[in-house]
C-alpha cells in the first residue's frame, strides 16, 4: 500500500506502508514488525478497500501514528510517490492467512506471491465492500518463526467534505473547512501542490505540506501558502488517518496499521 502524498514529518515520507523502501531498516537481527494500510475507494454509491499487511524483521523502523499531531504548513519538493521500491529487511510469516473483520463483515487475506510475499492481500478484485468509519478487527493467526499470535482492534477513517477555499488572495492565509473527525483520534493532511515559477512545461513539483488537528479548520499562513496562491497550475489534496500503533511484549514485535480516506476519493477497479 502507498499512501498518495508526502505531507508532514509525523508520516516520515508516508513509510510504513508496504513496500515502502526506507521505512525500515533490515538486519540479522531486530524486532518482528506488522505494517500495512486500508485506503477507502469509490464503487458506485459505495465504497471498497484492498488491505495489505507485510511482516518483517528490522533492526529500525519509523511509525506512523495519529496521535499527537499539531497544526503545521511547510514547503517542499514534490513529485509522485514511487511503487519500485524494495525493502531489504526480512520477509516474516504472520501465519497462513490474517482476518480482517471490517463492520460486520470478516474477510481473509493471504500471500498471493507466495512463501518469499511479505504482503498479506485479498484475493477479490475488486476489493473488500466496507462503510469508511466501521469498526476493523484484525486477527494474525501467528507463526512461531515470525509474528506472533495477535488480535489488533481500531476504527478506520471515516468520509469528509472539504468547503471549496474559492480564489485564494494575495499577502492572505488559506482558511480551511471539512467535515471534523467523530473523535480525536484522527489526523487531517492536507497538499497543496503547484508548479514552480519558471518550471517548463508546467509540472507539478512543489507543494505547501499540512498536518492539522482534525478538528475540522485549519489555517496555511500567508507567507507559506504565498508561491501556491502565485501559481498557475496547482491543485490540493487531503487525506484523513487514523492509525493503529500497538506494542508487543514477548516477543517484542510492534504492529502498525494506517486506515485512510482521500479527498478526492480514488475509484476502485
Amino acid at each position: 500500500m502507498h499512501n498518495r502524498k508526502v505531507v508532514a514529518t509525523l508520516m516520515l515520507a508516508a513509510t510504513v506502508a508496504v513496500g515502502a523502501c526506507d521505512a525500515v531498516t533490515g538486519g540479522t537481527g531486530g524486532s518482528p514488525i506488522g505494517v500495512g494500510g486500508i485506503s477507502a475507494r469509490s464503487k458506485g454509491t459505495g465504497y471498497t478497500v484492498a488491505p495489505q499487511i507485510a511482516f518483517y524483521r528490522v533492526a529500525g523502523a519509523n511509525f506512523v501514528s495519529a496521535q499527537g499531531v499539531k497544526d503545521t504548513c511547510y514547503l517542499a519538493a514534490y513529485s509522485e510517490p514511487s511503487t519500485s521500491g524494495q525493502i531489504s529487511a526480512a520477509a516474516l510469516g504472520a501465519g497462513p492467512y490474517i482476518i480482517v473483520a471490517l463492520g460486520s463483515r470478516t474477510d481473509s487475506l493471504v500471500r498471493t506471491g507466495g512463501a518469499l510475499d511479505a504482503a498479506y492481500r485479498s484475493t477479490l478484485t475488486s476489493g473488500i465492500p466496507f462503510t469508511p468509519g466501521d469498526s476493523m478487527v484484525i486477527t494474525v493467526p501467528g507463526d512461531r518463526a515470525g509474528f506472533p499470535a495477535s488480535t489488533f482492534r481500531g476504527k478506520t477513517a471515516e468520509p469528509f467534505s472539504m468547503v471549496p477555499i474559492g480564489t485564494p488572495v494575495a499577502g492572505s492565509p488559506i482558511n480551511l473547512n471539512w467535515t471534523a473527525a467523530s473523535d480525536l483520534n484522527a489526523a487531517m493532511f492536507v497538499t497543496f501542490r503547484y508548479s514552480a515559477a519558471g518550471t517548463t512545461p508546467a509540472t507539478l513539483n512543489r507543494q505547501v505540506a499540512c498536518a492539522f488537528v482534525d478538528d475540522g479548520s485549519g489555517q496555511v499562513p500567508a507567507t507559506v501558502a504565498a508561491e501556491w496562491v502565485a501559481a498557475a497550475t496547482r491543485d490540493y489534496t487531503a487525506q484523513r488517518i487514523r492509525t493503529i500503533l500497538t506494542q508487543i511484549d514477548l516477543p517484542l514485535s510492534y504492529f502498525n496499521i494506517v486506515s485512510t480516506f482521500d479527498w478526492p476519493t480514488p475509484v476502485s477497479p
